[in-house]
């Protein structure tokens, strides 16, 4: 049979429709099979080491033995504390000062109360006394001194007070204070860290300011003739103002504020217009600021 013209135009067209159709049903096929869908669902579905990790809240400090006298800055790190403490006690050092005792850690003001409890009893210091015997002749306590033993017979602890017996609370050493009946080594750490901060005690009354401390220490205390050490107003910089435990931070940055603009501060005075102080603030801080 012989095709006409318009025939052979029809059977061009379905042709030509079936290969698109052919080449559209090619293009729009799923190029990835049903088991790479299985392994993405199971990878999302998996959790990672890493995730392990953050839930577990990341990885804890190590304790270990350390001499705070000759560890670097990377130990004290490594022991959980923060860059900026680590930097403080290798200041410390830096400037002379030296841990006699594990207690002595505490002087770090920087270091908090828990991270001193958590460390203490991994401090070793080297060639460390675990006594020191005290002698009555001559004594820093003056009438009521403690008995000549200074410590127990066989003990590393030191004797305890007897009723009408005092120790000076600017003289006295952590070994010292632990002679008072209710303190021991970190109550004892805790008044000299604070002594050190304010600069001596000049009332008995302050001992208030130290959270904890059994109320009838006072009885056990006296207070010699005070050698307080004075704060500069004038040359102290901005952090060694804010460590005084009278000073807060709006203080700190009022007095700044006045040297930048007035230069010396020559009294009290000069900062009473100051909303930052009030008539207490001086009465406290009396003793302690230095006007030079």
């Amino acid at each position: 049979m012989k095709l006409t013209r318009n025939d052979r135009k029809a059977i061009i067209t379905i042709a030509g429709a079936l290969l698109l159709l052919n080449v559209g049903l090619w293009i729009i096929k799923p190029s990835s099979p049903l088991p790479i869908e299985k392994e993405s669902a199971q990878q999302d579905t998996t959790p990672t080491p890493h995730s392990e990790k953050e839930e577990a809240g990341g990885k804890s400090a190590e304790l270990f033995t350390f001499d705070p006298n000759t560890a670097d800055s990377a130990t004290f790190v490594e022991l959980g504390l923060s860059p900026r403490v680590a930097r403080a006690i290798i200041h410390y050092r830096m400037a002379g000062g030296v841990f006699r005792t594990p207690q002595d850690f505490a002087r770090i003001y920087t270091l908090s109360d828990k991270d001193f409890r958590r460390l203490l009893p991994y401090i070793y210091i080297k060639g460390q006394q675990t006594t020191k015997h005290l002698h009555p002749s001559p004594s820093p306590y003056g009438k009521g001194a403690p008995s000549e033993q200074g410590v127990r017979k066989g003990s590393p602890f030191p004797s305890k007070l007897h009723p009408g017996e005092t120790v000076d609370i600017n003289a006295a050493d952590t070994t010292e204070l632990k002679m008072i009946p209710g303190i021991g080594s970190y109550f004892s750490a805790k008044i000299v860290r604070y002594r050190e901060r304010l600069g001596g005690f000049v009332s008995l009354d302050q001992l208030g300011e130290i959270e904890g401390l059994p109320e009838d220490i006072a009885r056990w205390l006296t207070i010699g003739i005070p050698a307080i050490q004075r704060l500069p107003i004038n040359s102290a910089n901005f952090g060694q103002l804010l460590r005084h435990p009278y000073l807060n931070f709006e203080h700190v940055r009022a007095i700044m504020d006045y040297r930048k603009a007035y230069g010396a501060i020559r009294s009290f005075a000069d900062l009473k217009t100051y909303p930052a102080f009030r008539d207490s603030d001086f009465t406290r801080l009396q003793p302690y600021l230095s006007f030079e």
